[in-house]
């Protein structure tokens, strides 16, 4: 996986301040039930004026991205820390889970928030344009797990497909009233994804 560089100390700061942002939009969303509060409403819960939140994001829909980015960035940490030699599902899965905030179980908050992004086209569209940040990362991963493959597209499919999955599975999860168990579920998707992998990638079917 490439290495990301490290952020400069301004660039720190701007990271901070985007997620101190968008947490409080998220509490004021969860708080609400749904995802209607003004700019004017977020900037003076976090002690800014309306014009200072348009500088750090143009569209109020925009302030959602810094939460899902901090989570993308947790799995591709997670990865990168894997050990080599572990069951490539169960690593997967681990670094899905490992930083949601009641263990394998996201908390009713966490559900509760993506629940309200998953019903809003705008806000699903930052969800999904974060994903796609995350493909790459994903497919050099796998690559360096299960090989390159026997084509261009084979070499990246994969890890497109496993981010994908594992969107549908969150969106499955929390619309489900069934109470099914989050982790169980990425397992289930990433076997699926990865068993199709291998039937028809030969230059994969040895590996991982």
């Amino acid at each position: 996986m490439v290495k990301r560089s490290r952020p400069t100390l301004t660039e720190r700061r701007a990271e901070e301040l985007h997620m101190t942002i968008a947490r409080k939009a998220a509490e004021i969303f969860v708080a609400d039930g749904d995802t209607s509060a003004t700019v004017e409403r977020i900037a003076d819960a976090v002690g800014m004026s309306t014009r200072t939140f348009y500088r750090h994001f143009p569209v109020k829909e925009d302030v959602v991205r810094p939460l899902f980015r901090h989570s993308s960035q947790q799995v591709v940490e997670a990865l990168r820390n894997a050990p080599r030699d572990g069951d490539l599902v169960e690593t997967l899965v681990t670094a899905w889970t490992a930083e949601l905030d009641s263990g394998p179980n996201l908390s009713p908050f966490g559900r509760t928030f993506l629940a309200l992004v998953a019903a809003s086209p705008q806000y699903r569209l930052r969800w999904m344009e974060v994903d796609d940040e995350l493909c790459q990362a994903m497919a050099g991963f796998l690559r360096e797990r299960i090989g390159e493959g026997d084509s261009p597209l084979a070499s990246v499919l994969p890890g497109f497909l496993i981010v994908q999955a594992t969107r549908h599975v969150f969106m499955h999860w929390i619309t489900s009233e069934t109470g099914e168990d989050i982790a169980d579920l990425l397992r289930e998707a990433f076997r699926m994804v990865l068993d199709g992998v291998r039937t028809t990638c030969p230059a994969h079917s040895s590996s991982g």
